[in-house]
């Protein structure tokens, strides 16, 4: 039986984690220029960026963990990867007093899994320069 090479996942959570604050840092620049233009920004829009980083996040996480395996272990991977990004954004919004019940966090944790899942069938597609 293979177990899961920690390589990837590590490295596929690495890149997640890096994703998530380029499209955080990106859309908080988006959000303090429209406030400079004087264009009235809602909590729904900064939840919006919060969200679109954090899923996205994930979704390289898994895409590149996918990538660098052998396709049949890519979504175990990718949701391996996707679940270490998810725990470590978990982590840090309960160490800042995040009122989140354990409902919510498994709730979030299952959808972490799946687009990680899927987005490492995604990243373990056959590709026409494989020497396999």
């Amino acid at each position: 039986m293979k177990s899961i090479n920690l390589v990837a996942a590590g490295l596929g959570a690495v890149a997640g984690l890096l994703s998530m604050v380029f499209a955080g840092l990106v859309g908080l620049a988006i959000l303090w220029l429209g406030a400079r233009a004087g264009i009235g920004t809602g909590d729904t829009i900064t939840w919006a960026v919060l969200a679109v980083a954090l899923f996205g996040g994930e979704f390289v996480a898994g895409y590149v963990a996918g990538r660098l395996v052998p396709p049949f272990f890519a979504r175990m991977h990718g949701a391996v990867a996707a679940l270490a990004v998810y725990a470590v954004v978990a982590s840090f919004s309960l160490v800042a007093g995040s009122p989140a019940s354990p409902l919510t966090l498994a709730g979030f944790a299952l959808v972490a899994a799946i687009i990680g899942h899927l987005a490492g069938a995604f990243g373990g597609r056959s590709r026409p320069d494989d020497q396999t």
